[in-house]
């Protein structure tokens, strides 16, 4: 009979001691990353995790178990996962016993998650966990947001790169350095064996090609070195200046070269109208993804503050985006990366 798998998440006080989780802006990498670590035979790695934090307060206060249970049914994230509630939990215990789930499923010694924003609020729970952060460009993020839907111009198309880059500066100036790790995302993908391999040692396992396999289930190619920049080729040089103005001092603090291009400033009658322009681009392809009648619907829900009609229209929502998510890849600019799931 084989023995059991070594747990090298431990428990402490009802929840695992050393959970690993991804954390850094979305479209930095964070997908690929998830999918090499999970397909390690040691490790389980879940997906995007924010449910699990997003309701806690900075302070750590947790939400009741009803505002909870109200919260996940129409979570999109939660309703892909796997997982179930389960109110007779403390919340500590419901979100812990997620990543339990996780694990135990694949019967894998370490376990994690991936987190975008909030991850902060993890170490209330999990004080011991270890965070692996992933940078990108964000010459390359921004486009990449707007090609989501997530903005409509590449000043706020920084918004997500900015919060999670403030959020970890927070966060590695008081976690110890055994339990921190920053990864470029160029060097994933041009130096994918060697930067997997300080990732294993990090977390306590050996490098193994068998990382390399997702390629085969989903839509994610094998790492190919040359690809993981391409923003001089999509941007305009306004565009440049101005994310190179939003990133200030930390684009070359964070190691990224700065394009030589004359800087530009941004006064507060340039912010107004750029914060107009992201409203209106938005909006834009809002209607372009979901629908005018969708989109007028939930504008006319959200004004009238009926919570019912709010939470069907968001169950509409997810269905739509799920079905997008399953079929559009092939006109994300970064297709090359996208997973179907």
């Amino acid at each position: 009979m084989a023995a059991p798998p070594r747990r090298a998440t431990t428990k402490l006080f009802g929840v695992i001691d050393r959970p690993i989780f991804l954390v850094g802006a979305e479209r930095s990498g964070t997908t690929l990353l998830r999918l090499m670590l999970d397909s390690h035979p040691e490790i389980s790695f879940a997906e995007e995790f924010e449910y699990a934090v997003e309701l806690m307060d900075d302070d750590g206060q947790y939400p009741s178990m009803e505002e909870y249970g109200t919260y996940l049914e129409t979570n999109r994230l939660f309703s892909t996962s796997g997982f179930a509630f389960d109110p007779t939990k403390t919340y500590p215990e419901l979100i812990d016993s997620f990543l339990q789930d996780r694990q135990d499923t694949k019967g894998a010694p370490y376990v994690g998650a991936t987190i975008h924003f909030g991850f902060s609020k993890a170490l209330k729970v999990w004080p011991n966990a270890k965070l692996i952060h992933i940078i990108r460009d964000p010459r390359d993020v921004s486009p990449s947001c707007i090609a989501m839907g997530w903005a409509g111009n590449v000043w706020h198309g920084l918004d997500k790169w900015v919060e999670a880059e403030d959020e970890w500066a927070a966060v590695d100036a008081r976690l110890p350095e055994q339990q921190k790790l920053t990864v470029r995302f160029t060097d994933l993908i041009d130096n994918h064996e060697s930067t997997l391999t300080t990732i294993c040692r990090y977390i306590g396992v050996e490098y193994t090609s068998q990382m390399l396999s997702y390629a085969a289930t989903t839509d994610y190619r094998e790492p190919r070195p040359g690809v993981a920049s391409s923003w001089r080729g999509k941007l305009s040089d306004g565009d440049i200046q101005l994310i190179e103005a939003r990133a200030g001092d930390r684009l070359q603090a964070l190691g990224f070269e700065p394009s030589g291009l004359p800087p530009t400033s941004v006064g507060p009658r340039r912010a107004r109208w750029l914060r107009w322009h992201d409203r209106a681009g938005k909006v834009t392809q809002r209607v372009q993804h979901f629908g005018l009648r969708l989109t007028v619907a939930d504008l006319g829900a959200r004004a009238l503050g009926v919570e019912r009609w709010q939470r069907a229209l968001r169950l509409k929502f997810n269905e739509v985006e799920l079905a997008h998510r399953k079929k559009s890849w092939a006109s994300d600019g970064d297709a090359k990366y996208r997973t179907s799931r």
